[in-house]
């Protein structure tokens, strides 16, 4: 957790100015301004579209009494996608433009639902898993004669 922190207060800052100053020395800094504001509009657009469409699917599936896990987590990558495209910068934006490529963002799903069963120690039953427990005979001659 401590290096989560750390990754998400330190490190992207770090990497955002340093591509600030970088881009903004090789095509200008207004140049730079009007880039991260057309990559903010270009995700919002692009997040809104698919937002919209996965809640008419998240809809459909509960109309049907079908369990929406797998829609429920798209919409929870394209609403952080949104964030981090609206929040100014190239490496935020290129991670919350790759949340709302369908495969990158099945990829992401399954990366988060990896470390959270592995962090929390659940795991899938194995066919094999053997089940230890007592048992008795019951002789049903015995129930007859009361």
């Amino acid at each position: 957790m401590f290096f989560l922190l750390v990754t998400v207060f330190i490190l992207i800052p770090i990497i955002e100015i340093s591509l600030f100053i970088e881009i903004g020395s090789n095509i200008g800094s207004f140049n730079t301004i009007c880039l991260i504001f057309l990559t903010a509009i270009i995700g919002v657009y692009f997040v809104r579209q698919q937002g919209l469409s996965t809640f008419q699917r998240l809809a459909n599936q509960i109309q049907k009494l079908e369990t929406p896990i797998q829609t429920v987590g798209e919409g929870l990558v394209i609403l952080l996608s949104g964030v981090l495209l609206i929040t100014p910068g190239f490496f935020t934006d290129a991670i919350g433009f790759l949340g709302l490529i369908p495969f990158t963002r099945i990829f992401f799903i399954k990366l988060v639902a990896t470390f959270i069963l592995s962090r929390y120690g659940v795991h899938k039953k194995k066919a094999d898993d053997t089940i230890e427990a007592d048992y008795f005979e019951i002789d049903e001659s015995e129930g007859d004669n009361k």
